[in-house]
């Protein structure tokens, strides 16, 4: 009588299938975490220094989290300017409320009171925060 071979170990087709899920399951954790990977490194914008001198941090980029306020104006030239009010509430306990502009380049993003946005903004001139990227949580 001859006797069945058993098996041992894990079939190779099992290894292969594994690995294309594993393969497809970091694509696409990588995919939705590049819109955001530069917020990841980008320092948060601290608001006591921001209200006490503006124009110091002028030229740097920071990251903010925010809930859009109002629609304070809009140039055809320039883009949209809105105040927001930051999450997190500051060492007072009170939350702040920021100047940002939407540049033209960012025109297609649909912006509603209450909406909430990570955003990488840019201190330029007159202490303006400029949006670099935008994207909602």
């Amino acid at each position: 009588m001859s006797r069945k071979k058993k098996s041992q170990g894990i079939p190779p087709w099992l290894i292969g299938v594994v690995l294309v899920l594993i393969s497809a399951g970091a694509y696409f954790v990588f995919q939705q975490g590049g819109t955001s990977s530069s917020l990841r490194t980008t320092e948060e914008l601290n608001a006591e220094e921001y209200y006490k001198n503006a124009n110091s941090l002028r030229g740097n980029t920071y990251k903010i989290d925010v809930e859009i306020d109002s629609a304070l104006g809009n140039s055809p030239t320039k883009g949209r300017l809105f105040s927001v009010t930051l999450k997190q509430p500051g060492k007072n306990g009170s939350r702040a409320i920021l100047p940002v502009l939407i540049p033209l380049e960012l025109g297609s993003l649909t912006i509603q009171k209450g909406q909430h946005y990570l955003m990488k903004v840019k201190v330029i001139e007159n202490g303006l925060l400029k949006v670099e990227e935008a994207t909602k949580p």
